[in-house]
């Protein structure tokens, strides 16, 4: 009997110490993960970009204002009404400290990971010498400045769906012709002089905004603007972040990451002529300007940022043989078939694409930490993993990538202020949440954590969790006192809110953010002047730096 009664405890023990195993294994060697390629090599520079990156370097020292009676005329002036009036200047400075509502307005600024900087220059180039005839005009002398600027201001007031409805500054509303912006077929009202094309809102797609807000409520899907400040942090950090789009076949991330037989073909410029390094000058002197070579100096522009092989379907097919895997192959491949299909998933290219994403969020992260005096708890919300996710495995490829890039830069003392990352509503395989639960030698089954340990960390490491917390709660018991840093998912095309502006207030976590937080108003470029390239912070290999400072420090 006795032999009985114990027994459940020791095959939990056994258990649990394989799981453990497992987990060290893999949070000790993520350079065994055939798709981790991290610090992979950055855009190329030459003449051109150089030049692109030098003019920022005498840009005029940006003044903030804290006039906030001249934001809450600008919010007046917007064209589009509010759907509710809580989380509005106007309101908030009846109940709040005026000093207190003037800091969050002057903290905003847009975060820029340095890759997508460097990105940007090879736009810029790549437009003047392959775009249409509009868009040749449009860049002819376009600065990087003028760049994101056009990418804070230009964007649609509201966009969504696989149809890609939209709701503009005009108040007109429609779906679909997105495609034909910057082209011969655009049609008024989607011309490029007033709306971003889908190129740039791929690179919309990698333009953050951050700063302090006010949280009325603690944030959750269905909180509709209804004050409840009581169980809300009171000195918070929001984040606007963008994943990775699927939902437009050919388009976004879904022509860098998806590997189908219909697009992925010489037709579509892909397949390898000439080596990424190589790809801004060589095509310039041996391709002919025409569709087609436009078409290979795109994917060669994507395929050096990426610093992946350009292959086409058939390249790959023949040099590969992907076939259906099990949980643990999906999120430790390079490439898995998309589920019903014979599209392939490229984990190496997504690992990328969330590593922008990850990498600015911990740096600007820990910057505020460090300038508040505290340590961060960063709360972090899964960006693409709804609607737009494809396939089931992104969510456990994207928690990986967040895991290896802490650890790699606890390594590397870029993380000295950030004490917590917990993720929130991220959904992964039993393989992946396995990873957080306790050791054997834990009294506590139900906690769900990893502890990043460093010697030299001011708090020995850094805690990662799993747990389904609201964005703005108020942080309690060991984590009081420290600086909520929170994520929430925007959109390329979209003022912050999203449907939010259409009176849809819980259809996601972006009106969700916009009901509970500030971000409709100071993320807002037409209404905060904060929101500008002239305040612009580069996130990168040396912590955050001021636009000009970066230029100047690389260009020197």
């Amino acid at each position: 009997m006795h032999y009985l009664k114990f027994l459940p405890i020791s095959y939990c023990i056994i258990f649990r110490q394989v799981v453990q195993s497992k987990k060290m294994d893999i949070l000790r060697h993520f350079q065994n993960i055939s798709w981790c390629k991290p610090d992979w090599c950055y855009p190329s520079m030459s003449k051109e970009t150089n030049e692109l990156l030098r003019r920022c370097i005498d840009l005029p020292a940006f003044k903030t204002s804290d006039d906030i009676d001249e934001i809450i005329k600008k919010s007046k002036a917007f064209p589009i009404p509010f759907p509710i009036e809580t989380v509005r200047l106007e309101k908030l400075k009846v109940r709040k400290p005026i000093d207190q509502l003037k800091r969050n307005v002057v903290s905003t600024y847009p975060v820029i990971h340095e890759r997508v900087l460097l990105l940007m220059t090879h736009f810029l180039i790549y437009k003047r010498e392959f775009g249409s005839n509009i868009e040749k005009v449009l860049y002819k002398d376009m600065t990087v400045p003028e760049l994101i600027d056009r990418i804070l201001q230009k964007r649609a007031v509201s966009f969504m769906n696989k149809n890609d409805s939209y709701l503009l500054l005009t108040g007109e509303q429609d779906e679909e012709g997105w495609e034909q912006v910057g082209t011969i077929h655009q049609k008024p009202p989607l011309v490029l002089e007033n709306c971003l094309s889908y190129d740039e809102m791929k690179l919309s797609s990698m333009v953050y905004v951050s700063g302090y807000t006010e949280c009325i409520n603690d944030g959750e899907r269905h909180n509709s603007g209804v004050i409840r400040e009581d169980i809300a942090e009171e000195n918070a950090v929001i984040i606007g972040l963008i994943g990775p789009r699927f939902e437009r076949r050919g388009r976004m991330d879904y022509e860098d990451i998806v590997i189908t037989e219909q697009q992925n073909c010489l037709e579509n410029g892909y397949g390898e002529e000439v080596t990424p390094t190589t790809c801004l000058n060589v095509l310039k002197t041996t391709y002919v300007r025409n569709n087609q070579s436009a078409k290979h100096m795109w994917r060669q522009m994507w395929s050096e940022f990426y610093q992946v092989h350009s292959y086409t379907y058939e390249e790959l097919s023949s040099y590969i043989n992907i076939q259906d895997k099990d949980e643990i192959k999906q999120y430790m491949d390079r490439y898995v078939k998309r589920p019903g299909t014979d599209n392939i998933f490229d984990n190496e290219v997504y690992y990328k694409r969330i590593s922008v994403l990850a990498e600015s969020t911990l740096l600007e992260a820990d910057q505020r930490a460090k300038e508040a005096g505290k340590s961060a708890y960063v709360n972090v919300i899964g960006c693409g993993l709804g609607v737009w996710k494809i396939s089931p495995h992104q969510s456990d490829v994207y928690v990986l990538t967040f895991l290896e890039r802490i650890r790699s830069f606890l390594k590397k003392d870029l993380l000295n202020n950030v004490s917590d990352v917990n993720f929130a509503y991220i959904k992964t395989s039993p393989g992946i949440t396995a990873l957080f639960t306790n050791s054997a030698q834990s009294d506590s089954p139900i906690e769900k954590c990893i502890f990043f340990e460093s010697k030299r960390h001011p708090k020995g490491g850094i805690n990662v969790q799993m747990e389904n917390r609201e964005p703005a709660a108020r942080l309690t018991g060991e984590h009081a006192g420290k600086l909520l840093v929170m994520t929430y998912p925007w959109d390329s095309n979209a003022h912050p809110g999203n449907e939010f502006w259409l009176g849809s207030l819980s259809g996601s976590g972006d009106p969700a953010a916009a009901c509970s937080t500030q971000v409709s108003e100071l993320h807002n470029a037409h209404i905060n002047p904060a929101v500008s390239a002239y305040n612009v912070r580069v996130a990168g290999r040396s912590g955050l730096k001021t636009l000009s400072e970066y230029c100047l420090a690389l260009t020197a």
